[in-house]
């Protein structure tokens, strides 16, 4: 009978000592997520939404590539409807297209729109800070002139490898799993690799 009594009671120490105002404002710290802590957790949940996606691996990798473009190019919050047309018209997975257009959100839209600007001087043999300067003077695509050309050109440019890109890795990753998942599986059912 004393056993419990014992554990109850170490537990409850052990509480008290735990409970200092220091370690209070540790835990509070810690409860507080950091925004990147945010960003890596809604990429890691997307993944693994896509990768238990049940269709063929090609239409899930063409739906999220269809949404990687539509979140690249500047859609002005309509990027999701051409995803999901997109996505109708191309036979590809549509929940693959809503999920890869997450890949533009506030924390990576200065990215895109710097590489872009940067890919776009580049290609058109501009000065990227004169187009930067351009930009930010004028506005986002209007009254810039050559600055929203080297923009859209750079913006293309960045769409098309990335679109590229992400149906080779999401098509590779979700392959990959599921040869995995079929060989735990065969494992678990023989008791022993096949």
């Amino acid at each position: 009978m004393s056993g419990p009594k014992v554990s109850i009671m170490k537990s409850s120490v052990k509480t008290r000592l735990n409970d200092t105002p220091v370690r209070k404002q540790i835990k509070k710290r810690a409860r507080q997520k950091h925004p990147f802590a945010r960003l890596r957790r809604m990429v890691r949940l997307t993944y693994l939404k896509i990768l238990r996606i049940d269709d063929p691996p090609e239409r899930i990798a063409r739906g999220a590539a269809i949404g990687v473009a539509v979140g690249v190019l500047p859609t002005f919050g309509i990027g999701i409807i051409f995803a999901l047309g997109a996505a109708y018209l191309l036979k590809a997975n549509k929940a693959a297209a809503v999920l890869g257009g997450f890949i533009m959100n506030p924390v990576t839209s200065p990215l895109f729109l710097t590489a872009s600007m940067l890919t776009g001087s580049i290609l058109m043999h501009e000065d990227y800070h004169a187009i930067y300067a351009k930009m930010m003077e004028n506005g986002f695509l209007t009254g810039a002139g050559s600055a929203s050309l080297v923009f859209l050109t750079g913006n293309i440019a960045l769409t098309a490898v990335m679109t590229v890109a992400a149906y080779y890795i999401v098509r590779g990753l979700i392959t990959r799993h599921r040869r995995k998942k079929e060989e735990r599986r065969r494992i678990h059912a023989h008791g022993k690799r096949v």
